[in-house]
């Protein structure tokens, strides 16, 4: 298929995470690279699953059990939707630095207006898809397969052309030889019911679809169909939507004490142990948080919990020290017997998009960033927590931790003066 770039009018581009799960996962433990991995464990059937396991003839819907019985070789793993969402937003940030005119279409595909941008990125469209590619790869350790095309239709037909890790470009030229060989029910749109009405119609191939006149389609058809075909000819009807996505956008870390505890140091420390924890998942995806919410949840199963919002966004547990004791000190009650405390990191942003304050100098930042380059680097190296704050110790040295699933807040405190760090 030739693909001139220079007859393309618009360049939209379709951005498709292959085998997205699994592919996280992958990348998340080496252990599990070129291997057959499924995600689904805790749901008991198969949700996702990696390019190895498809080979081997795993299919989504299949049962774990029957997963096991027939194939103990694979690596069968819970959902780990948190890590996922991350992987995520990292992929639209990526995106960005290309252009802005980025639309978070879901958790593993995006859309991309590249039109105009090969004079400012020195390369053309193609080239631009594979820098994307490369780029991924190198920072997410994940492959993407890119469609290139005057449409969203059309781009996001183009991007399964070559799976996985796949790249395909369509100009207007190209339309008829392509859409010859998609069949209607692949068209983005385009449902199991109408899909078998146009081929009892005679319309198999979403060519056929194409060439019937404007009156045809429109006597025939609904609006959400005429615009289908409007797009599948190279009209772009569908703008891209820049407006970021808000699902998925928040790290939280929470442990439940193996026995209750009413010492203040203990709780405290659980509380920041935490902190650290959700700081150094937020750091390992190049992203900052603008708001923190902790909790401290009661032997009675009741909450305290307050929102706090950061003078600047931010990954660092030093940023974060103060108002999280000033908000502890609030919300802790003497005597009370506590069974769990936890953090939410939110409004999470890219790391390299940091809004200094007016006020304050870059100089501390960036400190910040050397200093736990290299905290991160030693935990990589020597283990989890290999350097953590004296605030934490109790927590650290404790043997009574045991993992906890956050469950709603029941009780809310407002502190109007912590609602803002200066």
């Amino acid at each position: 298929m030739k693909t001139k770039t220079k007859y393309l009018t618009r360049a939209i581009f379709h951005v498709d995470a292959d085998a997205f799960f699994a592919s996280c996962e992958q990348s998340l433990n080496s252990r599990y690279r070129g291997k057959p991995v499924v995600v689904g464990r805790e749901r008991g059937i198969v949700v996702a699953f990696s390019y190895e396991a498809k080979a081997i003839g795993i299919k989504r819907g299949m049962s774990i059990y029957e997963v096991k019985q027939n194939h103990p070789e694979v690596i069968i793993l819970p959902g780990n939707y948190e890590a996922y969402s991350l992987f995520s937003k990292r992929i639209f940030s990526l995106l960005r630095r290309y252009t802005d005119r980025v639309e978070e279409y879901s958790i593993d595909e995006a859309f991309a207006d590249m039109t105009g941008m090969e004079k400012p990125l020195k390369m053309t469209y193609e080239e631009i898809g594979k820098d994307i590619q490369a780029t991924i790869q190198k920072e997410l350790g994940i492959g993407v397969s890119i469609g290139i095309s005057e449409t969203k239709s059309l781009a996001k037909l183009a991007s399964s052309v070559h799976k996985p890790a796949g790249l395909a470009l369509i100009t207007k030229e190209d339309i008829p030889d392509f859409l010859k060989k998609v069949s209607v029910g692949s068209i983005w749109g385009v449902g199991s019911s109408t899909a078998h009405y146009m081929n009892q119609s005679g319309m198999y191939t979403a060519w056929s679809f194409v060439v019937h006149s404007h009156d045809f389609v429109e006597k025939h058809f609904t609006k959400p169909h005429q615009e289908i075909w409007r797009e599948l000819r190279g009209e772009m009807v569908y703008c891209i939507c820049t407006e970021a996505k808000t699902s998925f956008a928040s790290i939280s870390k929470t442990h439940t004490f193996s026995f209750p505890s009413k010492d203040k140091g203990y709780i405290f420390a659980e509380l920041v142990k935490n902190m650290e924890n959700a700081c150094t998942k937020a750091r390992s995806f190049h992203l900052s948080a603008k708001k923190i919410r902790i909790f401290l949840k009661r032997q009675d199963f009741t909450f305290d919990t307050i929102e706090l919002c950061l003078h600047r966004n931010s990954a660092y547990p030093h940023d974060m020290m103060k108002c999280i004791r000033d908000a502890f000190e609030t919300l802790y009650t003497k005597g009370t017997l506590y069974r769990a405390t936890g953090i939410v990191l939110s409004e999470l942003g890219d790391e390299k998009e940091i809004q200094m304050n007016l006020f304050e100098s870059s100089i501390i930042p960036e400190k910040f960033s050397r200093v736990y380059s290299a905290i991160d680097a030693l935990s990589k190296k020597f283990g989890k927590n290999t350097l953590h704050l004296g605030s934490s110790l109790k927590a650290q040295v404790s043997k009574h931790y045991a993992p906890f699933s956050v469950v709603p807040v029941k009780k809310h405190i407002n502190i109007p003066h912590l609602s803002s760090v200066h």
